[in-house]
């Protein structure tokens, strides 16, 4: 049964988890997403929340109210048999087209904003390159000033150029307009490296105590977020396709039912717990990955349980 509450929470959930998934893409666009606060980070999840939660609360009482109505029409109550089935369960309203195609779009990038989690630096490299971003560092282009060593190849190709590293000395500028010698112990180039040469270094130039690092060729990450954000389009415009098809379904499944929508809700609920572990705990490479492919099943799990339940009847 819709209900005014319903129809409100209802909405504002479908729109708060399309801001929060578009905001948890950020990190797939930029690496320096992890600059935000947690405050930041947080509150579209939240507010989310709290809809959702609205809506399961409305809905309960609507859901409620509803099977006292039809405990009141029942034909022995009445005293007319003739009255019980027509007026016993009223029809489901077929979704419209807005609602199955933002519905649509919500599913697929659920999970691509799950995986999205685990794009970037993670472990300690990702906890450094926090505190440097949120010091007002970055990422900057700084002089070789000597080459420690003997240059080596790291087996690397970028363009049809070799990479190479080695330890180096640098000319790094820090926030009193002077350059400082900084000594790195790997920093890789394109080509053998020659003191004068340019390199691609991040520091905070308000944070001595922060160090540098040295950017390093063949990252995944911006491979992964491209990709991920490839099959997060693509996702959406099957899925949206798909439920506008099936319209009546999805009219069908607004219809509140305990046994269907609260452990739905608990899957949700369980992908958005494990990509906080992954964004807050820093997990290692492969554990966040592992735990962001975890996070990403939830919503495919949550819409077969429900069109499951709808098959073999609530």
């Amino acid at each position: 049964m819709s209900t005014m509450w319903t129809r409100t929470t209802g909405w504002l959930t479908l729109t708060g988890a399309l801001v929060t998934e578009v905001w948890a893409l950020l990190p797939a666009v930029s690496p320096s997403a992890v600059a935000l606060s947690d405050r930041a980070r947080l509150l579209p999840l939240l507010v989310t929340t709290a809809c959702a939660l609205g809506w399961l609360a409305a809905s309960a009482v609507a859901h409620r109210r509803e099977r006292a109505r039809q405990e009141r029409l029942r034909p022995e109550r009445l005293g007319h048999e003739w009255f019980g089935p027509d007026l016993e369960k009223r029809p489901p309203r077929t979704a419209g087209r807005a609602v199955t195609v933002l519905l649509g779009v919500a599913l697929a990038l659920g999970s691509t904003a799950a995986l999205a989690q685990a794009v970037g630096p993670d472990g300690a490299e990702g906890r450094w390159t926090q505190r440097v971003l949120r010091a007002g560092g970055g990422t900057y282009t700084v002089e070789i000033a000597e080459v420690l060593g003997t240059p080596r190849r790291t087996g690397v190709n970028v363009n049809d150029h070799q990479v190479w590293s080695a330890p180096m000395v640098l000319e790094v500028p820090w926030s009193d307009g002077e350059p400082r010698r900084l000594t790195l112990d790997r920093v890789e180039t394109l080509d053998e490296p020659e003191p004068g040469d340019s390199v691609s270094v991040m520091f905070a130039a308000n944070d001595l105590g922060l160090g540098a690092r040295a950017h390093e060729y063949g990252a995944m990450s911006g491979i992964a977020g491209l990709w991920i954000l490839v099959l997060g389009l693509i996702g959406s415009i099957f899925t949206a396709g798909m439920l506008t098809s099936g319209s009546g379904t999805v009219g069908r499944l607004r219809a509140f039912d305990p046994g269907t929508h609260l452990p739905a809700a608990a899957l949700l609920a369980l992908g958005a717990g494990l990509d906080l572990v992954v964004v807050f705990a820093w997990p290692p490479t492969a554990l966040g990955w592992l735990l962001a492919l975890a996070a990403a099943t939830t919503p495919p799990l949550a819409t077969w349980w429900a069109i499951r339940r709808l098959s073999y009847g609530r």
